[in-house]
């Protein structure tokens, strides 16, 4: 379990630097250790208690118009991502996320290049129905949201506290989706392992605000997609290896 108590580590410390990232760095080595099954519903829980500290900070930028247009697209990927992945067995599966994972960085880089979209009611929408697949088939919805941000100039400050309240949202369907449809996707840990998790997750969000003091937040986004890539490819080749 070093791996994935690492990694916990690590998206703790990122999320609370930059607000996101998360799910980006923690999903592809936890799908790794643990199955992707498993490992979507444990990056999903860890991301509704870090999504919920970093809120209570930036609570006041929250644009909630946009969080509720969000909404119900989201629900509809929710829905149709565990109709997908319930027809895959694990290795395959594990591939799947791990396409997802490189196809979603990829997008997320391409997407500040492009002319400038309007944020409205159809980008919000395409954004929020791709991210709530994205979330149940590989537990990197957020990444859709960050394409969103880089396609349509949305503020940073704004965007970080919209996310909070979203991916709590966001995380807390795509449990109740994935353990409706597979009862046995919850995480079979020890004791001692859900304690660590917890414990890293507060440890890492302390150090982060430390650094805070001297990183900015572009760097820890730049990090994030870094470590990011390398778990999307480590996870691929996993996945291929148990074919």
């Amino acid at each position: 379990m070093p791996l994935l108590l690492t990694s916990v580590f690590i998206g703790a410390v990122l999320q609370r630097v930059s607000g996101i990232g998360f799910a980006m760095v923690v999903a592809p080595f936890t799908i790794i250790a643990i199955g992707p099954a498993q490992g979507v519903v444990l990056v999903q829980m860890c991301g509704v208690a870090s999504a919920i500290i970093v809120l209570t900070q930036v609570f006041r930028d929250v644009n909630w118009k946009t969080y509720l247009v969000l909404l119900p697209a989201s629900a509809a990927g929710i829905v149709i991502g565990t109709v997908f992945v319930s027809r895959f067995p694990g290795a395959e599966a594990e591939i799947i996320s791990a396409i997802v994972m490189l196809l979603m960085l990829a997008a997320s880089v391409t997407a500040g290049y492009l002319r400038e979209y309007p944020r409205n009611a159809g980008t919000l929408t395409a954004a929020g129905g791709l991210a709530g697949a994205m979330t149940v088939l590989a537990g990197v919805g957020g990444v859709a949201l960050t394409s969103l941000k880089e396609a349509t100039r949305w503020d940073q400050r704004s965007f970080v506290a919209t996310l909070q309240p979203y991916l709590i949202t966001l995380s807390t369907g795509t449990v109740i989706a994935r353990l409706a449809a597979a009862p046995d996707a919850w995480p079979a840990l020890a004791a001692w392992v859900w304690g660590g998790i917890v414990a890293v997750m507060v440890v890492g969000m302390l150090f982060g605000a430390q650094l805070t003091r001297w990183m900015k937040a572009r760097h820890a986004a730049q990090l994030t997609l870094a470590l990011s890539l390398i778990g999307a490819l480590a996870a691929l080749a996993d996945g291929i290896s148990k074919l």
